[in-house]
């Protein structure tokens, strides 16, 4: 029975040894408690599939010898400050499964961070993409490392400590560990203490940075200060996002990521990346974000004092000469994207014909604006401008729902709550050929390249030819029940994309093949809006922007 006995144990320390190898070759750092991203969708790297949602509410900041990260309720921001570079965030997509972070602390010895959540603590290394995941008991409220040569964490969760090895592995402790043998993160309290000009001032430092037309001041929420240098403090906002701030000059450079608002509800493409409109359901901040396409430069609009775009739900947008056109739920509101920010909004009192504006197409100094009554025309140049219309022109299609707007030379498409509708510089209302009685019900969505038009029914996409001449066709391929109610719909030379409630469905134009991006698998949410440069496409959803690497032939690896 003895032999049976330590052959059994040996067995198990065979199993746990093969099982902890298997672990640290797929990039786990302990037993049964690790883990790290895989994909099957064909992307060889994390950043060329990214979530991000919003990233301006800071609920904690942590330092570690090379990287800083901002805890916020869209995961953790990892800002490499060697190369002063915005690296991939840790999201839920690559192992962060809590949304509710009670602590974070930088780690003193090497590149990662502790990250205290309800009934654990996950250690994340950016380097490597490793997550680590300790089960310990409670909810961890302070964290503090061994002075000695282990560097082993030391977490209270209530009234019980319990000692965290690098390697996962938890020792409960019976008495707590003298502070004399600790290396203790600073916390804000401590910053204050050290820099008090920090808690006096903070409304000069952060007021009115990169644009806030608004001249709103931010909290600082929270705070860290660099292992090595003691003039380098890192400050969290409560909606203007991570600051990095020199306490003796009082110098605070901001440091923007992520769109202003995590709900996206338009998108328009820029020459070297897109601008995103929000979906006004953050009540912390809202309106216009610019990132480039390699997702280092930010730039947010949230409107002006007697403009602000706060709580403004955009359902399309469209650029033009350094004007961002937004159709929202609160009229027209036009931003100049120019380093005044100048913002002006039409609504039912300025004589819209609602409110509700679904479809925006610029041009010129103006826009065409469909809306839940009927299209109208805005003028937006001052010098043409009539005081007592404020710019507002042709009305067509009274009492008609516009869905949707697509330029095609000089003749405007409308899809309607009465079918496909063509407006050509003289003003004459124009309909399709064709008997396809899908063209006499509603539009939900245009899409416009080559010569070739698409319009979107609820059950159908039609295959129209702008300059007339060849009868509707139907696009069997792209079966509508895959993407639920219809959003969106574009194109280009090589790829068809539609956009709905349940996922976005894409089809190579060349030989007819088609893919679907799925919820929650593929997607966070919703797709919204869709659009596609040379290399990327962006969609919107409710949770955030998703960016997704092109392959060579126009579709995704």
């Amino acid at each position: 029975m003895q032999n049976q006995r330590r052959r059994l144990r040996g067995l198990t320390i065979i199993i746990w040894f093969m099982t902890a190898l298997t672990a640290t070759v797929n990039g786990c750092a302990s037993v049964g408690t690790s883990s790290s991203r895989s994909s099957s969708d064909g992307y060889s790297r994390r950043d060329e599939r990214q979530y991000i949602g919003s990233f301006s509410e800071v609920l904690a900041v942590a330092v570690s010898r090379r990287y800083v990260f901002s805890a916020t309720p869209s995961g953790v921001g990892v800002y490499d400050r060697l190369f002063n570079t915005w690296s991939a965030p840790f999201t839920r997509e690559n192992g962060l499964t809590d949304a509710r972070i009670s602590l974070m602390v930088g780690d003193p010895v090497e590149d990662a961070v502790w990250i205290g959540v309800p009934g654990a603590v996950v250690m994340y290394r950016p380097q490597v993409e490793q997550v680590q995941r300790t089960i310990i008991p409670g909810i961890p409220d302070y964290i503090a490392f061994d002075k000695g040569g282990t560097g082993d964490a030391y977490v209270r969760a209530g009234r019980q400590w319990t000692r965290v090895s690098r390697t996962g592995m938890a020792f409960g402790v019976s008495n707590p560990p003298a502070a004399s043998t600790l290396v203790l993160p600073k916390t804000l309290t401590d910053l204050y203490a050290q820099f008090p000009a920090l808690r006096s001032s903070q409304s000069l430092l952060f007021r009115n940075q990169q644009g806030d037309r608004a001249l709103r001041s931010f909290a600082i929420s929270s705070g860290a200060s660099s292992p090595e240098r003691a003039s380098e403090v890192w400050l969290g906002t409560n909606g203007d996002g991570l600051y990095k701030v020199d306490p003796t000059f009082q110098q605070a450079t901001p440091l923007r990521f992520g769109p202003i608002e995590s709900g996206i509800g338009a998108l328009a493409l820029a020459s070297d990346g897109v601008w995103s409109a929000g979906l006004g359901e953050s009540q912390v901040r809202g309106g216009l974000s610019f990132t480039s396409n390699d997702l280092q430069r930010w730039r947010w609009v949230d409107g002006t004092i007697s403009a602000p775009l706060l709580g403004v739900r955009v359902h399309a947008m469209s650029l033009r000469a350094q004007r961002a056109w937004l159709a929202t739920d609160r009229g027209v509101v036009r931003v100049r994207l120019d380093a005044g920010e100048d913002v002006a909004t039409w609504t039912t009192l300025d004589g819209m014909l609602d409110d509700r504006v679904y479809a925006i197409s610029a041009r010129g100094e103006g826009a065409w604006a469909g809306t839940a009554r009927g299209l109208v025309w805005v003028n937006d140049s001052g010098a043409s401008r009539d005081r007592k219309t404020r710019g507002l022109g042709t009305r067509v299609l009274d009492g008609t729902t516009i869905y949707a707007l697509q330029q095609i030379g000089d003749t405007l498409w409308m899809g309607t709550s009465g079918g496909v509708v063509a407006m050509p510089a003289d003003g004459a209302l124009l309909r399709p050929a064709g008997v396809d009685p899908a063209l006499r019900r509603p539009i939900r969505a245009l899409a416009w390249s080559d010569t070739v038009l698409l319009a979107a029914t609820d059950d159908a996409v039609l295959q129209l030819s702008p300059k007339g001449g060849v009868e509707p066709s139907r696009i069997v391929a792209l079966d509508m029940r895959q993407v639920g109610t219809v959003t969106r719909l574009a194109m280009d030379d090589r790829t068809i994309w539609l956009a709905g409630s349940n996922g976005v469905l894409i089809m190579a134009r060349n030989t007819g093949a088609t893919r679907l991006l799925r919820i929650p698998t593929d997607l966070p949410g919703p797709a919204l809006d869709v659009v596609a440069s040379r290399d990327w496409l962006w969609i919107a959803t409710p949770f955030g922007l998703v960016r997704l690497r092109r392959a060579s032939d126009g579709g995704l690896p």
